[in-house]
Formats: C-alpha cells, sequence, structure tokens
C-alpha cells in the first residue's frame, strides 16, 4: 500500500482524476449490489452527483444497513466517534483495509521527513494513566510501535516539566498529538527538536501552529481526516493543504460545507456524506488538489446581530502573550465570553487587544466579556473546542 500510494503521489492531476473516477464508478456498483441501504436507493451506477447527500442521523439510526453482505460483522474492526455532534457512530472496517489506513498515515509522515516506523510521541485522547493520577510518569511506552503514548488529560503546569523531561529521554523521531495538547506542552520549556510535528483531529489555529514550532524547532504538518474514513487532506512540506484523490471524493456546498465519499472502505462505503466540516478550495495547481483552509466544524462559528457566522478567530489571541489556552463562548448574539487560562503578567493590556481584535472582526453589535478560569474542559476523547455556540 505504502508503494502504491507513493507511486501515486508522482502521477499528474489529469491521471489522479481519472483514476478517481473508475474508482468510483467500481464504488458505486459495488454499493448497489452488496450493501443495503444503496441496494434500496437504486441511485444511478454511473454518477455520483445525482446519489443524494447522506446525514450522519441516518446512518447513526442503522448502522447495519451500511455493512457489505461480503462480510460478517464480527469479523470486522470498528471505531468510534466522539459524539461531540450529537449523534455519536460506530465505523466497521477490515483488517485489510486498516492497513490502507496505515499507509495514508505514513506516507504523510514521510511528507515531514519521518521513515517508515520510526519512534514518536502521541499527545492525544489516549487514556494512559488513571485520571485522578498527581504524580508522573503521565506516559507509558509502546514497545510494539515504539510511540511514548503521553495523557493528554494531565497537562497542568505544575505537570509541564516532567512532560519536557520525558521528551528528553526518550527522544522521538516526530510528535504528533492534538493541536491544543501540543499548544499547551510547547510551554513546557521543551529542549529536544524532533524531525517535525503532527497534528490531527481538531482545527489547527494559527497561533498554535506558531507556539507549537517555535517551541519544537521545527515545521508542523497538519492532517484533516474523519473517523468515518471518508477524506483526507495533509498538508505538505511547502505549507500547501494536499486533498488525496486516492483516499476520497471531495465536494463542497456553497458555503463550503464538505460532502466526502471514501473509496477504500469497502465494509462500510459511505458516498456523498455530511461529514459537518467546512473548507475552501484553492483552484490550479497539479498533483492532488489545494485546499486553501479548513475552517472546522459547522457550529463552530460566531453569530452577529447582522447575520454573519464568522470563523477563524482565533486571530484574537496572536498578539497576546499571557493567555495559556482561550476559548469563546456564545450564549447571546450580542456578546461573546472568552474563557481565558491566565499565563504569568496576563494585564488589561492583553484584554485590550483581545477587544480590539475582536471589534474589527466582530464590529460593534458584539461586547466582549472575560471569565478567567483554571482550565478549559475537553470532550470525553479530550479534544478542545475553541468556539462553544450555545445560540
Amino acid at each position: 500500500q505504502l508503494a502504491r500510494l507513493e507511486a501515486n503521489e508522482k502521477k499528474s492531476r489529469d491521471q489522479l482524476l481519472a483514476e478517481q473516477q473508475a474508482a468510483v464508478r467500481a464504488l458505486l456498483e459495488y454499493a448497489r449490489k452488496h450493501v443495503p441501504y444503496y441496494r434500496r436507493l437504486d441511485a444511478p451506477p454511473d454518477d455520483l452527483s445525482a446519489w443524494p447527500v447522506l446525514e450522519k442521523k441516518t446512518v447513526a439510526a442503522n448502522p447495519r444497513d451500511f455493512l457489505s453482505d461480503e462480510f460478517a460483522p464480527d469479523e470486522l474492526l470498528e471505531l468510534h466517534t466522539s459524539g461531540t455532534t450529537g449523534t455519536p457512530l460506530t465505523v466497521r472496517f477490515t483488517k485489510e483495509y486498516h492497513q490502507t489506513e496505515m499507509a495514508f498515515r505514513w506516507r504523510h509522515k514521510a511528507w515531514g521527513g519521518v521513515p517508515f516506523l520510526s519512534s514518536s510521541a502521541y499527545v492525544s485522547g489516549h487514556p494512559v494513566v488513571p485520571p485522578n493520577q498527581t504524580k508522573p510518569p503521565f506516559w507509558r511506552w509502546d514497545a510494539v510501535e515504539r510511540r511514548l503514548l503521553m495523557s493528554s488529560y494531565h497537562l497542568a503546569p505544575q505537570n509541564l516539566p516532567a512532560y519536557a523531561e520525558a521528551l528528553e529521554k526518550y527522544r522521538p523521531d516526530f510528535v504528533h498529538g492534538y493541536p491544543s495538547s501540543l499548544y499547551v506542552l510547547a510551554q513546557a520549556g521543551v529542549r529536544y527538536r524532533p524531525k517535525a510535528v503532527f497534528t490531527a483531529s481538531e482545527t489547527l489555529l494559527d497561533f498554535q501552529r506558531a507556539a507549537i514550532e517555535r517551541a519544537f524547532g521545527t515545521k508542523v504538518f497538519n492532517w484533516y481526516g474523519n473517523t468515518e474514513m471518508t477524506c483526507n487532506i495533509v498538508e505538505d512540506a511547502a505549507g500547501n493543504l494536499r486533498q488525496r484523490t486516492d483516499y476520497g471524493v471531495l465536494e463542497l456546498e456553497p458555503d463550503g460545507t464538505m460532502i466526502c465519499t471514501g473509496l477504500n472502505n469497502r465494509a462500510m462505503p459511505l458516498i456523498r456524506y455530511r461529514v459537518g466540516d467546512r473548507a475552501v478550495a484553492r483552484p490550479g495547481g497539479d498533483g492532488f488538489p489545494i485546499i486553501e483552509r479548513i475552517e472546522g466544524r459547522v457550529e463552530d462559528y460566531v453569530r452577529t446581530p447582522d447575520g454573519r457566522q464568522v470563523g477563524r478567530l482565533d486571530h484574537l489571541f496572536k498578539d497576546v502573550r499571557h493567555v495559556r489556552e482561550a476559548q469563546i463562548v456564545q450564549r447571546r448574539l450580542d456578546e461573546i465570553i472568552c474563557r481565558i487560562v491566565r499565563a504569568d503578567g496576563f494585564s488589561e493590556e492583553d484584554e485590550r487587544i483581545v477587544r480590539r481584535e475582536a471589534r474589527q472582526r466582530l464590529g460593534d453589535g458584539v461586547t466582549v466579556r472575560f471569565e478567567f478560569v483554571e482550565q478549559i474542559e475537553r470532550t470525553k476523547n479530550g479534544k478542545f473546542r475553541f468556539i462553544v455556540s450555545e445560540l
């Protein structure tokens, strides 16, 4: 699989799209024949755009309806979504497909100069140690995959020096994790320098990227994927986000909402699946298509009294140096709450900068209120939500 994916990276845009179209036709024929939901749908086998958009709630209501009759359900592997949208979902796939998924991940590592089977440190949602543990180690060494699994739930200020010491001791080839966790870890005064840092599972905000790259002294490579395994967008060495056409088909609605079709998981194919995220494409170029930016989940926007939906508000904090973490909560159209974990030195000047940046983006009709907290809660999977809209 690695060899196949590497060969695809050398092909032209026209060749990649022709091969994608052939894969789509094969997938539609397969789904019509082997998947109960699509068998009843009886959509045309040669026109993807004629198939209806698939909603997550439809899959969640009867997931077995989307399983291929070629596989016994109890022989399949499974993953679970976090349920942050209120609709948890179980995704099934074969052991063979799992190899393909891992090949895509290792090919992206190669884009960052990290060879196959390099050692790593992971700071994401793994339940590594008991939640009530107060003393290090907050990590475990996975000898099979040569990974240092570090808890993202214990990144309190008093624990950060221990994390930095562990990284110095193990010196993994690369670091991978949630952007929010790596942003906190970047404040630990890490001394060792990995070959690259990879982020996934959350929207990578500009101020997080800057802090992580400054702390680790290397480039951050962003990865976009989803548990449903329908889309893969990865950052290359030049900083471009590339949509892998050999992984799936990406359609963008007028507002940027992503409609995705996974090409490789025959056990549970999801066709024209609304993933709930937004993106902006960039025209032109060769090879894999370029995505200008991924804007995060559809609900992660601030609404204004004049009817606008505003995302990418991480710029509010780009010039603020005394903030450990920040989160924006909206409960009213005319107000946002900035929940802030203050660092030493935080002052009214920091507040003034945030208010100024907010006014430039949201206008005078939205006021800013500050709420200072010891920590910002994560979801049950340890993920960080930068904007929480309660509207």
